[in-house]
């Protein structure tokens, strides 16, 4: 037994009140004067016994005029029904619907979605006075204080209607939690909550699930699987996740990406085309077969063309379910980088010689030569990339470049070892703070000069410029060695001789190559290959790319981008949505960098974020969550006891089809027994006796 008002069961303390009065009555006593003893004698024993016994009758019966009158305010309640009494139980129900793009699927029943929400409004049909309701939407949860029930079913029934597809995933879990919080201010004693969904594996987020009971045992938990009856053979593919291999992004050379195809349904696929697109324009296309329940991994690549942030996706002709079929990510190409090349003309002239071809006269400005001396007074700020061909700097000047690095510049050096120079020493202290170690020189006969031993072929500096074998083994044409100045840590690219000719090295959110060999005649006729133009242009363009090129996010989970230091000073950032839309964003400012939120970064697609003044920053690309391409649904009996694990041992939880049982499971849920007629009755009845013994009573005394 339940019951509906339990703070008024206070009142059985009255029911005390009888009792101390027939108490203190006892104890008052009477002088009744009489003139002989001859009206004792007509006191007989038996009559008083029936006086004793009325008395007692009549105190039970006060008592229970107040317990029967406290019990019915109280409003209690039983499970069932008794015959004649039974009755409508009030109800508190929370109608969980799967709105997850997985629902967008039609079968022969038609839309999915639709079908979930016409089974929400078969649960509101049996609403009736008393009844309280809330529908929640298991992808899109808004605050946890926006959810109230509400005894209007037009109102709810519009809720329903303007529910849309979510390109989040569902997530039963905290919907549950949500219920269940509803559930401690519900007011009615037969309780119920309604899940209807496709009920997808994923739906389950075991990684937040706990041991908590949610539900005691007036709740009732019914399952409503959308879908489990069809027997349609629904073809589905997906593109589960991707991959940018191209770590460089510049006009006119291959991006090259690697995507995961899902075939999750029961036939195989044959020749399922796959397309590369670039700012809405398909640049590359290929097909492949795909066996059902399999997955494949394939490789497209396609030059861009211009410079400018790319908005660009791997996309799969349209199926079953579409939204799956398109999966997004993002580069940028920016101009040519502004550098500096600092250092002595004979040290450097080699440098721009190869850069000459590139840095042409229009962009004549992009590249600025600064000597030792002028290196103290420039703002570094303003490079893109730094180039050290001197040991001529002072110690102040590397701690400055540290600083540079740190916040996410990038520098290029080239060995500078001269004897009489006296700041060598100062050099070989500068790269050691640069994370290079202990430089070593090293030197070699002309007629026995150092090659190299070692090349990381796969690093991005040198990705599609080899052709032919890409194994680290095959040594490319190495030059003539004859000094080097060797780093003793760092990350190898290439080796010569024993030790490090070119290495890499990071400092904070900036990248630092260093090269061994000076591009001086002198330590060897390395100015003079193919490989001395690759090493400067790839490098300076693989420095200045950004480590986070593309942020790759998942539609609904919130979360924040920290940009490179760099941007601290910029206060807002100007975001361009998937659809067009701008908006101008504050950015929070942290030591680490600027932190940008996304929150309302739902749209799939790629959100283009630049600075105030329109200077490009990074892409963050949103694609929705792979698991809700899986179509394989939770087996019954899982489910069942994962809604059990959190609901008390005796509660109610059950599956059923909405189109044959929904409407005889509502309503055997929903009749029981409410006794405060009962107890109302039995309150006028014992009333109604009392007065009756109270008079005969009084007649006795008399």
């Amino acid at each position: 037994m339940q019951f509906l008002n339990p703070a008024l069961l206070l009142g059985l303390t009255a029911a005390s009140i009888p009792l101390v009065l027939h108490l203190l009555n006892l104890r008052k006593l009477k002088t009744v004067e009489f003139s002989t003893l001859k009206f004792l004698k007509e006191l007989q024993k038996s009559k008083i016994r029936r006086l004793k016994l009325k008395q007692l009758l009549l105190l039970i019966l006060r008592t229970l005029i107040i317990i029967f009158t406290v019990l019915a305010f109280s409003r209690p309640a039983i499970e069932g029904s008794i015959l004649g009494l039974e009755n409508y139980a009030k109800t508190s129900a929370v109608i969980i619907v799967d709105n997850s793009f997985s629902m967008d699927l039609s079968d022969e029943a038609g839309s999915r979605f639709n079908q979930a929400k016409n089974a929400a409004n078969a649960i509101l049909a049996g609403l009736k006075e008393g009844d309280e309701e809330s529908v929640l939407s298991m992808a899109s949860h808004k605050d946890k204080a926006q959810y109230s029930f509400s005894g209007n079913s037009q109102l709810l029934r519009e809720e329903i209607s303007h529910m849309k597809i979510s390109y989040s995933t569902s997530d039963l879990e905290a919907s549950l939690r949500i219920a269940a919080i509803l559930m401690e201010d519900a007011r009615n004693i037969n309780r119920e909550v309604y899940i209807i969904s496709d009920c997808q594996s994923n739906i389950l987020n075991l990684t937040q699930k706990d041991s908590t009971i949610l539900f005691g045992k007036r709740t009732s938990l019914y399952v409503i699987p959308i879908g489990a009856s069809s027997k349609a053979d629904i073809v589905n593919l997906s593109v589960d996740s991707l991959k940018v291999i191209s770590r460089i992004f510049q006009v006119g050379k291959p991006v090259e990406v690697e995507a995961i195809l899902r075939n999750s349904s029961k036939s195989d696929v044959k020749g399922a085309v796959i397309s590369l697109i670039f700012n809405g324009e398909r640049v590359a296309q290929r097909s492949t077969d795909i066996p059902a329940g399999s997955i494949r991994q394939i490789a497209i690549a396609a030059p861009p063309q211009k410079t400018g942030a790319f908005k660009a996706a791997i996309q799969l002709e349209n199926d079953a379910l579409d939204i799956d079929n398109t999966r997004h990510f993002g580069f940028l190409i920016t101009e040519k980088p502004t550098v500096a090349l600092v250092g002595e003309q004979e040290n450097t002239r080699f440098i721009e010689l190869a850069l000459s071809g590139i840095y042409s006269n229009e962009s004549a400005d992009k590249l600025t030569k600064i000597t030792p001396t002028e290196f103290s007074g420039i703002n570094t700020d303003k490079y893109d990339v730094i180039i050290l061909a001197t040991a001529g700097i002072s110690k102040n000047d590397y701690q400055r470049l540290a600083q540079y690095v740190s916040t996410g510049g990038s520098l290029m050096v080239f060995a500078a070892y001269n004897d009489e120079q006296k700041n060598t020493e100062q050099f070989r202290t500068g790269m050691k703070s640069f994370g290079f170690g202990d430089l070593q020189i090293k030197t070699f006969q002309n007629n026995q000069p150092a090659s190299f031993t070692y090349v990381d072929r796969q690093h991005p500096i040198f990705e599609g410029v080899f052709k032919g074998a890409t194994d680290n083994k095959t040594i490319v044409e190495s030059p003539k060695i004859y000094k080097m100045l060797t780093a003793g840590a760092g990350s190898s690219i290439i080796e010569a001789g024993g030790g490090f000719f070119l290495s890499e090295s990071r400092i904070g959110e900036g990248k630092i190559l260093y090269c061994a060999c000076l591009p001086n005649p002198d330590w060897s006729n390395f100015p003079f290959t193919g490989i001395f133009p690759v090493i400067t242009y790839r490098g300076i363009s693989y420095l200045s790319t950004g480590a986070d090129f593309s942020s790759l996010m998942v539609s609904g989970i919130q979360n924040a981008i920290t940009l490179p230091r760099k941007y601290s000073g910029k206060g807002s950032f100007k975001i361009t949505d998937p659809s067009g839309n701008e908006l101008v964003r504050q950015a929070a400012i942290l030591p680490n960098g600027a932190v940008l939120s996304t929150e309302g970064f739902e749209l799939p697609g790629a959100y283009l974020i630049n600075t105030s003044d329109g200077k490009p920053v990074t892409v963050v690309c949103v694609n929705i969550a792979a698991s809700e391409s899986i179509l394989t649904p939770i087996p019954d009996n899982d489910l069942i006891e994962y809604l059990k694990s959190h609901a008390v041992e005796k509660s109610i939880v059950d599956i059923f089809d909405y189109k044959y049982d929904i409407s005889k499971n509502i309503q055997r849920a929903r009749i029981g027994t409410e006794l405060w007629q009962l107890c109302l009755i039995l309150a006028l009845l014992s009333a109604f006796m009392e007065m009756y013994v109270a008079k005969n009573t009084k007649a006795d005394v008399e």
